[in-house]
């Protein structure tokens, strides 16, 4: 193991003895343990960082499909409001699309 020195401000010495007491370490463990906390959430930040910003990708897709089909509804001047539940061409599509995507 590679020992390490540093100095600490009285501050964070107050910090790491708070941390340290109640979990029983004593102050290199818990010098090591708090490093090691700090890396691993510096990896989860930069993962919920791209989850975020993929999500927001998807979000601005989403919204992006809305409009067409909305634009697609109005350009066709579709009049008749009719049940899609009870479209068996739409139904039949639906179930094709489901058993395709999802069969194991």
């Amino acid at each position: 193991m590679i020992e390490y020195h540093f100095k600490a401000s009285a501050d964070l010495d107050s910090k790491i003895t708070k941390f340290r007491k109640p979990n029983g370490m004593n102050k290199s463990d818990a010098v090591r343990h708090l490093i090691e906390l700090a890396l691993y959430n510096s990896e989860m930040e930069k993962k919920l960082d791209l989850n975020s910003e993929f999500l927001s990708k998807m979000y601005s897709k989403d919204l992006y499909i809305i409009d067409l089909l909305e634009k697609l509804y109005s350009d066709l001047e579709i009049t008749n409001n009719s049940n899609p539940k009870e479209n068996k061409v739409l139904q039949e599509f639906k179930m094709n699309r489901y058993k395709d995507h999802f069969n194991d």
